[in-house]
């Protein structure tokens, strides 16, 4: 008996291969792509670049408001921000507008945090320490 000899392989057709996969797990890929694409585009190369997408200065950003000073007035004392109103006005305005909305303050103050854009310098330690209480006492979680 003689062995057929085997047989070729198929030509290339000029297509391209795929995966089975259901549509839920395609539309999770396709999502996560165009997600990761937006940020990247969203996001300056150079660190410099976020100087010029900031809003231009205003007076407010130099002295607290009315509204940040009853927000202080109102937190216990040993977790009010004192250094971040007295050197970072602009930072604490921002915190004592959006107290009341618990996600986005928690959002701002994670911000503040952590550097999701890359080559930030951080704040420094003690101011960092006031945030992180505040964001604390926003959570509901005891003093640490």
């Amino acid at each position: 008996m003689n062995p057929q000899p085997p047989s070729p392989p198929p030509a290339p057709d000029g297509g391209f291969e795929f995966e089975f996969t259901d549509f839920a797990s395609a539309r999770e890929a396709l999502d996560e792509a165009v997600t990761d694409i937006a940020r990247l585009n969203a996001r300056p190369t150079n660190p410099g670049e976020w100087a010029k997408r900031r809003r231009p200065a205003s007076p407010a950003d130099r002295a607290l408001t009315g509204e940040t000073i009853e927000w202080m007035l109102g937190l216990p004392e040993a977790i009010r921000p004192e250094q971040l109103a007295a050197r970072m006005p602009r930072l604490a305005n921002q915190i004592a507008a959006a107290w009341n909305d618990r996600l986005r303050c928690a959002s701002a103050l994670r911000a503040l945090t952590i550097d999701d854009r890359g080559g930030r310098r951080g704040l420094p330690i003690d101011i960092l320490a006031e945030v992180q209480f505040l964001h604390r006492h926003l959570s509901g979680a005891p003093p640490a």
